[in-house]
């Protein structure tokens, strides 16, 4: 009798080790596919004549799927938008940012000292609206091209920080006939390598302060 207890007792044991494995195994996947779909990895690229033209509700204008995509997360921010780029000279991607600072978004720009006065430059727009721009006058180039999304921070949790980095140059000749690429990620990591390397030009560069 007390054998034939054993026996049971040894079954159960090893059924509940069975279910209690089953439930951490469950866990554990349920938890990572979650962190899988929380995360953004994307890559978009730009080519000459690589994309039919679509209506966007970003713009009045037909554009590409991939400066739809782009569109997409410089609409995104709860918080804050960093940008640091070379060029800016694309007016769509200009009246984003003027509507973000609008909306009470908090919006910081470095740009190129030279080509912040290139023809078509929306520098004098975003001075206009009061938008802090840092630059430095240098013989060397301020050539980066990537922009944060929500790393102040007082970032409300619910946002998910973002950094978009490639070789492209907010401008129409990148956006529609130069092929460029674009990466946005979530990656923690990335998002505050890029976040150190844009606090620390910051302060580095001067403010903007007179466009006369």
């Amino acid at each position: 009798m007390t054998m034939f207890f054993n026996k049971i007792g040894k079954t159960l044991l090893v059924i509940l080790s069975i279910a209690f494995a089953s439930n951490v195994a469950y866990k554990f996947y349920n938890k990572k596919k979650r962190k899988e779909r929380s995360e953004i990895n994307e890559v978009i690229m730009f080519s000459s004549g690589g994309s039919n033209l679509k209506q966007s509700k970003y713009t009045r204008f037909q554009i590409s799927n991939s400066m739809d995509r782009l569109l997409h997360y410089l609409n995104s921010p709860r918080s804050s938008i960093d940008i640091c780029m070379y060029v800016i000279t694309s007016q769509d991607f200009a009246n984003v940012i003027l509507k973000l600072h609008i909306r009470g978004i908090k919006v910081r720009v470095i740009m190129d000292a030279d080509m912040a006065f290139t023809s078509g430059s929306v520098i004098k727009r975003f001075h206009k609206y009061k938008i802090p721009l840092r630059w430095m006058k240098s013989t060397y180039l301020m050539h980066h091209k990537f922009c944060l999304i929500d790393t102040m921070d007082d970032v409300e949790k619910k946002s998910m920080p973002l950094v978009i980095m490639g070789s492209l140059n907010w401008t129409n000749q990148a956006l529609n006939g130069n092929w460029e690429d674009v990466v946005v990620t979530s990656q923690k990591d990335l998002v505050r390598q890029y976040k150190t390397e844009f606090e620390r030009l910051w302060l580095q560069f001067k403010p903007i302060v007179d466009l006369t």
